[in-house]
């Protein structure tokens, strides 16, 4: 799957969660872009990766649930970057957002695993949402990360040793926000 370009050369997270990465990523709000800003980009964009079939339809409803779990994915992403969980309104607002998709318990060869269930395009937003379950299980949920700089958000994928990276790119977002402290300190340098 392609979740096309990465800042600082990152690699893409892997498979499943490359799913989420891309999903959460259609939305770059450093650069006010939303590449399923309508019902019928969302629908393209499942199209596109196989997750609903000819028959099946996004209505406003499920855009708007949709738009919903970006949001709630990109900030459960930045907890992992933070380090630190959603307060418990927020909580309940990702659990609104997760909860409109669901999953099942499902034996295959290799033992239980959580799938998609729902139909058409539920079930495909679904896939998105037990590809972090799967995630969870595997140990590479905690590797992505959203870029903390306010305004950027980028889901990026930490494979550094120590799983310390705090930004979509050292040389964008990193290279901003110490610019930021710099001024900062010299503004307090020469008021002082």
């Amino acid at each position: 799957m392609d979740v096309g370009f990465q800042p600082g050369g990152r690699a893409p997270a892997p498979a499943p969660l490359d799913l989420v990465q891309n999903f959460v990523n259609t939305e770059i709000p450093d650069w006010h872009r939303d590449d399923i800003g309508t019902p019928a980009a969302l629908d393209a964009w499942l199209r596109e990766r196989g997750l609903i079939g000819d028959e099946d339809e996004v209505d406003g409803e499920l855009f708007v649930a949709a738009r919903s779990l970006r949001s709630a994915l990109r900030e459960l992403a930045l907890a992992n970057t933070l380090e630190r969980a959603p307060s418990p309104s927020r909580r309940r607002a990702i659990d609104e957002a997760l909860a409109v998709f669901p999953m099942a318990l499902c034996l295959g060869d290799d033992g239980p695993s959580v799938e998609p269930a729902g139909i058409g395009a539920v079930r495909g937003l679904a896939a998105v949402v037990a590809a972090v379950a799967a995630a969870r299980g595997d140990g590479t949920w905690e590797r992505l990360k959203a870029c903390k700089q306010e305004t950027c958000g980028w889901l990026f994928y930490d494979a550094s040793r120590n799983r310390s990276s705090s930004w979509c790119s050292m040389q964008i977002c990193g290279g901003r926000e110490k610019s930021r402290a710099y001024r900062r300190r010299h503004d307090a340098v020469g008021g002082a």
